[in-house]
């Protein structure tokens, strides 16, 4: 095939290939006449068995083009130049499943569901209208930069209602890993064989592998014939009961016990989000070969570790899919950054959100100003990022990768501590130059790390974890929490007061400085709280799941909530002020109170990206952490 970039085809202008394939090549060209980017998947003449396939080429392409479904790559139309065909299709700027599990060796179980529910919603309609895709697979599935799933290349699709079709025996559609029983025997496929093949992706995204993983086709085949696939709870420990069933009964030889639509299979998806929590939203590590030693170390601590990241994993990506087709968020009044703070009388004088250029690829989060120089941001994959000009411009700096950090608090003397997965406390001395680890008690995840003055802090962690410092973080010991649960987040009203917030709407109270905490039951929430933040005065903010907002007038002694329907978890609350607070979300939810959190305003964003949390420089300015580096400040 001739090189075609920078050559005009029709109205299409070549500008760069996209990917290769045994069929053809795809390029990206742009649309002279619409002003708009596409993709061009073009076949070469070598790719043509004959005649008829000319013909179901086109005739396939018509039929795609009348798919018109927000998670499924819109066919334009097909073109012809010399001996090519090729099919016009939108230009989707993202990252297929592929490439990801490529990088990053499996999705969190949170994000499958996320990815999941949005290519049932596609697959299905395209299933309504008599279309089988016929070769769903990580590839073919792609996440746009919006966070939006689309599947892709229908290209080999065949209308249910076209029973001459050309894909009878001996001319098997399909990649093998992903195939299913009857596409390998050349039986007739229906939708259920593209739930077979969703099953088979599914699998893939949770564990890293597809569910029959051998060297020889043959084997695979042979497998998806006559073998069950391993049970995904035998290569993760830790996962509910329902991932099982779920990806089992799409995987069943027979048809006819799979999941009769991609409906059914959603609903029960549903159900399993409901069952399913997630402290933050993180792409896993590809799994290396360790050590006898490491991996006798580390089999218990990353399964624990994996147990909490599962029970925690409702907090994060909460839908992108469901917001932008249901416009929920949208029944609430939203606001400019411009027209919130444009009172002389605002201390605040917010005007513009703007995107940082953070320099991290994974997750982070959290973020920390030690004054108004220096700056610090942590996240999954040992992603550490500093700043030395008040957090215009970052570096990264090398780290452990199979270490996931989600906090830190830094000092304008160079000194900060870092915490994360596997009881990781790491302690420095020279603005995170040099790391010394810092020997805590094993078995934990940590959470959050706070200091209520330079020498006395406290982290919070898994299973009721709270310890304590009193020599500037050299040390910790662990404090009597009198409680199992999960304890996310603690905030001092003075240095013997202060509240601690967790799982299953726990708060703890201390009036020993933290040394001994008890429960306060005088609330009634059923939901995680996520953060909890107080002014001098006594004010008091806590934040969690399905949008719970606690306040309270009085040191934390009453509590009265308020639930923000339709916008998703809750990450962070923080007081900038005496009078203003600010909490983050998810959806690229944020949202602002002048009146110590009586009343909010919904800032009109135009973001969905994940954000974990929030800080405020020295110099009066907002800066917001989330998922896949995203950074973003408020000036």
């Amino acid at each position: 095939m001739e090189n075609l970039i920078g050559k005009l085809i029709d109205n299409y202008r070549v500008v760069s290939v996209l990917g290769k394939g045994g069929m053809g090549i795809v390029y990206k060209a742009y649309d002279t006449k619409l002003d708009r980017y596409v993709a061009i998947k073009l076949l070469n003449s070598q790719s043509y068995d004959r005649e008829r396939f000319i013909e179901r080429f086109k005739r396939e392409a018509k039929n795609q083009a009348k798919l018109s479904h927000p998670n499924i790559v819109t066919v334009y139309g097909f073109i012809e130049y010399g001996d090519l065909l090729g099919i016009v299709m939108e230009y989707v700027e993202g990252e297929s499943l592929e490439k990801v599990i490529q990088r990053q060796g499996r999705f969190n179980l949170y994000d499958v569901i996320y990815i999941l529910k949005q290519a049932l919603l596609g697959l299905g309609y395209a299933h309504t209208k008599g279309f089988v895709h016929r070769d769903i697979k990580p590839s073919n599935i792609i996440l746009n930069k919006e966070g939006i799933t689309k599947i892709m290349d229908f290209g080999i699709s065949k209308s249910l209602y076209d029973n001459k079709g050309m894909t009878k025996t001996g001319s098997k559609m399909g990649t093998v890993f992903y195939m299913s029983p009857e596409q390998i025997r050349s039986d007739d496929v229906t939708n259920r064989s593209d739930i077979y093949s969703i099953g088979c992706t599914t699998y893939e995204m949770i564990v890293g592998t597809p569910p029959f993983d051998f060297p020889s086709e043959y084997e695979v085949m042979d497998s998806h014939l006559k073998k069950t696939a391993p049970r995904i709870s035998t290569k993760l420990t830790g996962l509910p009961e329902q991932v099982d069933k779920v990806v089992m009964k799409a995987l069943e030889k027979n048809p006819l016990a799979r999941y009769s639509s991609c409906e059914e299979m959603l609903n029960d998806i549903h159900e399993l989000d409901k069952n399913v929590s997630k402290l933050y939203t993180s792409y896993f590590e590809k799994t290396q070969e360790k050590s006898k030693t490491y991996k006798t170390f580390s089999v218990l601590a990353f399964a624990a570790f994996f147990i909490l990241l599962i029970v925690l994993s409702y907090f994060v990506y909460t839908q992108v899919d469901v917001l932008i087709k249901s416009n929920k968020l949208d029944q609430l009044k939203k606001f400019s950054i411009q027209s919130l703070f444009s009172s002389e009388d605002n201390k605040f004088k917010f005007t513009a959100i703007s995107k940082v250029d953070s320099k991290a690829l994974y997750n982070l989060n959290a973020i920390y100003f030690a004054d108004t120089k220096f700056a610090a941001a942590v996240g999954d994959s040992g992603t550490i990022i500093t700043s030395n000009d008040g957090g215009l411009t970052w570096n990264q700096k090398v780290f452990n990768r199979e270490i996931n950090f989600s906090d830190i608090y830094c000092l304008p003397n160079g000194k900060a501590i870092i915490i994360g997965d596997s009881s990781t406390v790491y302690y420095s001395q020279n603005n995170l130059d040099s790391l010394q680890l810092v020997p805590v008690t094993q078995g934990y995840t940590l959470f959050r790390v706070k200091f209520i003055n330079d020498e006395t802090g406290f982290i919070t962690g898994s299973k009721g974890l709270i310890l304590k410092t009193s020599n500037g973080g050299i040390n910790w010991k662990k404090t009597s929490s009198n409680t199992n649960e999960l304890v996310f987040d603690l905030s001092f009203i003075d240095s013997k007061h202060g509240f601690a917030v967790g799982w299953d709407g726990m708060i703890l109270e201390t009036t020993n400085a933290g040394e001994s905490w008890y429960k306060k039951d005088d609330h009634s929430v059923d939901n995680y709280l996520k953060s909890i933040d107080f002014t001098k005065q006594g004010y008091g903010l806590i934040v969690g799941g399905d949008g719970t907002i606690l306040r309270s007038t009085n040191h934390g002694q009453h509590w009265e909530e308020t639930k923000i329907t339709d916008i998703g978890g809750l990450q962070r609350v923080l007081f900038i002020s005496e009078r203003y607070a600010v909490l983050i979300g998810n959806r690229g939810t944020i949202m602002l109170s002048k009146d110590n959190g009586e009343t909010w305003n919904l800032v009109d964003t135009q973001l969905f990206s994940n954000m974990n949390d929030v800080a405020l420089n020295p110099d009066g300015h907002l800066y917001m952490v989330g998922v896949n580096g995203m950074m973003f400040k408020i000036q």
